[in-house]
């Protein structure tokens, strides 16, 4: 089936499908594509993180092929969300799992039968209860599978479940239905075991970018006044959070205390009862409390997009859960923060829990598995030490290159000192070839610095010509330089448990000193995100009255609020103040089914608004008012200083520095000034040929969106040079109109 003939009968194109159905005018990156190859009946692996539009490649195409489309699933709280979300836009899903009574269960089975479901979201072991496809579904057309989670088939994934395996069934009951697999995280290795394990066919891979870039990461040292910092952190910041421990008596207590703060919070961990863990996530899910406090069994499919900080109290396990549990922050993508405490003693306590693993049958310890989850914990503590960006080392974890200074985390926001260390990097790579890289770090740096251990003498490497020229560093100099040298890609590291060190081609670039390195050496305190809070009064006062509504609209519907509305549509509505169901329709996320149940009364609340402040009611009025910029055309003081500075020569890093403010607030200064027509030489900022393909994208796409004109440029350019140019150009589009 071609994508054309998928679409011919009821739209004019997929975007028409899109805005029909979800309410969205366009893609997110990537959608479009996966869609196509979907529709296409092909075989897709999907590897696009938390808050990328996973759901979307499998509901659209679904909702445009004749007959049911099976999604599976091991999360009861996605589906449930997933199915309310689908439900309120007038989709026909549903779901089954162990939530749902027998009689719940066979009047579903009925429905499906009966074909009046579209959508149906299944867990696998109803799917696969007795070890074959459920008889009732032997009577259904179907016409597509997703599986979600896909890397629960992988034991080299974060979350690997055996029974998942099971589903490779699916292909030998329904060997001509095309299969989607996805997920948000696989390194190389779990992907080609998704592939194995269920027997996708000549799959096309959509891999995306893991970048993003709207959410701020830092790491803490956790000391004494830890709380304290948490506390302050939650009271700071409005909205919604999740604070992860590593233990159930870490979550009650921690619980406890911001409750007797005042603080609205609740705690999640196995050790409640399943009816007290549902009503808990259910409360937060709908906005009724502020903070959950949860082990790492919270968050898993909980399809929230407002998070906007997210707080490991404790260490995590390994990079990939902490990427999947960060990441549950900004799904909107506004602007969130990731914040992990890191002391010495959570190693300890990981490493425990680490011995615990064993063979429940023999009460043998699971050796594999224990070393390569050992090997995970010390990537997450090179990670809480490290002085380079920390997106290098997150994306580079799921084997994305990434050039560094994402300008929104601490190490970038704060950044260290650099210093030259070539030579002590090509005594270390010396070093590696040296002990022939059948060594890690640890042994490595113990040659370096002349150890005299039993392991180091065995092997007679005492008698290198290494042995003992690193005397003048401390170890924890030289696990830095190794840290970064690996960071970097100056060296590889194995990833089968043994963490041994293998030389690269950039490795004995830097050995024949055709490459330096420079490393980042002064560990340092960052600084808490800050969020601009510098936007229009009226936008945002408005914006705070819809939420509200969405609220009211949400309890009496027993949803959570961003099944009415997510925080962005709530955004441009207060931005744009539509007037009439025509403005209305054209806000992102309002579709047809949106528009009829709830465009009235939002209508209403932005016309009663607008009266209050002696605003337009004409339609044309209120579209000029929300293209007025979104700050006083007179500088703050804030602004005058940071001006000040960029004229008397500093750089926009150097101002940061200065004033201890992220770089992405300076920036919004700088753009903020350029619009209000101060001498900010754009060319200081932005290279001229950057400055041209950005204005060619404005002029293609327009010049209200960032996140459009980014799209449309690519990743390679960065939102705080689309922000300095796009400021530019409505100051020019100002002056001319």
């Amino acid at each position: 089936m071609s994508t054309q003939s998928a679409i011919a009968t009821q739209f004019s194109s997929l975007e028409h499908a899109l805005k029909h159905y979800f309410g969205y005018d366009s893609f997110r990156p990537g959608q479009r594509q996966i869609i196509e190859k979907s529709l296409q009946n092909q075989d897709v692996l999907v590897i696009m993180p938390t808050g990328g539009g996973k759901s979307l490649c499998y509901q659209l195409p679904a909702l445009l092929k004749p007959g049911l489309s099976i999604i599976v699933s091991p999360l009861i709280a996605l589906m449930q969300d997933q199915v309310q979300a689908l439900q309120d836009n007038g989709i026909a899903a549903t779901f089954l799992n162990s939530s749902l009574s027998g009689a719940e269960l066979r009047e579903r089975e009925r429905a499906v039968v009966d074909g009046t479901v579209k959508l149906l979201y299944i867990a696998p072991e109803r799917l696969l209860g007795d070890g074959r496809i459920s008889e009732w579904l032997s009577q259904v057309y179907v016409s597509s599978i997703a599986i979600d989670e896909a890397h629960c088939v992988s034991e080299w994934g974060h979350d690997f479940r055996p029974d998942y395996r099971q589903l490779q069934q699916l292909r030998q009951s329904y060997p001509q239905v095309p299969v989607m697999a996805l997920t948000a995280t696989a390194t190389e290795r779990v992907r080609h075991d998704i592939v194995d394990q269920l027997n996708l066919k000549d799959p096309v891979v959509h891999l995306a970018t893991f970048n993003r870039p709207n959410l701020y990461y830092e790491v803490r040292p956790k000391q004494r006044q830890t709380y304290d910092e948490l506390l302050q952190i939650v009271r700071k910041t409005p909205g919604s959070g999740i604070v992860y421990c590593l233990s159930r008596k870490r979550v009650d207590e921690l619980a406890l205390k911001l409750q007797n703060d005042g603080i609205q919070a609740l705690p999640y961990h196995a050790g409640l009862t399943t009816e007290t863990r549902t009503d808990n996530q259910n409360r937060f899910i709908r906005d009724d409390v502020q903070v959950m406090v949860a082990t790492v069994a919270f968050g898993m499919g909980i399809n929230k997009p407002d998070v906007r900080f997210v707080v490991h109290y404790d260490l995590p396990r390994n990079i990939e859960g902490y990427y999947q549990e960060s990441g549950r922050a900004g799904r909107d993508d506004e602007p969130a923060n990731c914040i992990l405490f890191y002391g010495a003693g959570d190693i300890k306590t990981v490493e425990f829990l680490i011995s615990q693993k064993v063979d429940p049958s023999t009460g043998q310890p699971l050796e594999d598995e224990q070393r390569i989850a050992s090997q995970q914990l010390r990537r997450v503590v090179n990670y809480a030490e490290a002085t380079e960006c920390r997106r290098i080392i997150q994306l580079g974890y799921f084997g994305e290159a990434f050039l560094g200074n994402c300008g929104n985390c601490d190490n970038c926001c704060n950044p260290k000192p650099v210093e030259d260390w070539t030579i002590e990097a090509q005594k270390f790579l010396s070093c590696v070839a040296r002990v022939r890289e059948r060594f890690g770090m640890g042994y490595v740096v113990d040659v370096l610095r002349g150890s005299k251990s039993q392991r180091v003498l065995q092997n007679g490497h005492e008698k290198l010509s290494t042995y003992a020229i690193g005397k003048d560093r401390s170890a924890e100099e030289w696990r830095m330089l190794g840290r970064s040298l690996v960071h970097q890609g100056l060296v590889d590291e194995s990833s089968d448990g043994y963490s041994v060190l293998k030389l690269n081609e950039l490795s004995w670039e830097v050995l024949r000193k055709q490459r330096s390195v420079n490393v980042a050496v002064a560990p340092g305190r960052s600084q808490t995100a800050q969020t601009s809070g510098e936007t229009d009064e009226n936008i945002e006062a408005l914006f705070q009255r819809l939420q509200a509504l969405r609220k009211r609209l949400a309890d009496q519907q027993s949803v959570p609020p961003y099944v009415v509305f997510a925080n962005t549509s709530l955004r441009l509505m207060a931005q744009q103040q539509p007037l009439n169901r025509a403005q209305f329709s054209q806000i992102s996320g309002v579709g047809s089914r949106k528009l009829d149940q709830y465009g009235d009364v939002f209508l209403s609340k932005i016309r009663e608004f607008r009266i209050e402040k002696g605003l337009s009611l004409n339609p044309s009025a209120a579209s000029a008012s929300s293209s007025a910029p979104p700050f006083p055309r007179s500088p703050s003081d804030t602004h005058q200083l940071t001006l000040q500075l960029f004229q008397q020569g500093f750089k926009p890093f150097e101002i940061a520095e200065q004033r201890n403010l992220r770089m992405s607030t300076v920036m919004t200064h700088l753009a903020e000034l350029i619009e209000m027509d101060y001498d900010i030489p754009l060319n200081r900022l932005v290279s001229l040929d950057r400055q041209e393909k950005i204005l060619h994208a404005i002029a293609t796409v327009g010049g209200d969106s960032r996140r459009q004109i980014r799209d449309y440029l690519g990743e390679v350019y960065g939102y705080d040079e689309i922000h300095l140019v796009q400021a530019y150009w409505r100051r020019e589009n100002l002056e001319q109109s």
